[in-house]
């Protein structure tokens, strides 16, 4: 691995650690806001659930499901944004991070909204003390793919080349 290759790497790592804390200070109303209740939303339109905005809270066919903020996919919009700082190919430091924060934002919500969705089509078919274990599987399958789309449509073209 060259030197500027490794530095770009920790540059990425550093600036995913740094919007994760950012988005960690954020107070639960404005994750809420940002993250948890839009994501909720697309999934109960999705399945035309029932929606309580307030508590974050879909139901269907005797299905609840509440999203809290440890659900918000922020930590999936830190690292999304530090990939999409990187490689996006906008010229300008400023605009790149702009459309990297906007992009990644879009990204996390809609990549939630899918898991979420999935969580309510499968809910009910596992038992009680498995749940924890098969929201985080979801969870995993749904970003590490949504993550592998992005790096591998994101390489420069050059990069693609030496990946097949």
């Amino acid at each position: 691995m060259k030197n500027s290759s490794l530095l770009r790497w920790a540059a990425m790592f550093a600036v995913a650690l740094a919007v994760k804390l950012l988005a960690d200070a954020l107070p639960d109303a404005a994750v809420a806001s940002a993250f948890t209740r839009p994501a909720a939303w697309l999934a109960a339109l999705y399945w035309n659930a029932d929606f309580d905005a307030e508590t974050v809270t879909l139901f269907r066919s005797g299905v609840t499901l509440a999203v809290v903020r440890a659900c918000s996919a922020t930590d999936f919009f830190s690292i999304v944004f530090a990939l999409l700082a990187f490689l996006l190919p906008v010229r300008g430091i400023a605009l790149r991070c702009l459309v990297a924060l906007l992009a990644a934002w879009a990204v996390a919500v809609l990549s939630n909204a899918v898991r979420l969705a999935l969580l309510m089509a499968i809910d009910g078919h596992f038992p009680a003390a498995e749940i924890p274990v098969v929201h985080m599987a979801v969870g995993m399958a749904v970003f590490l793919t949504v993550f592998g789309l992005l790096w591998y449509n994101l390489q420069p073209s050059g990069e693609k080349k030496h990946a097949k």
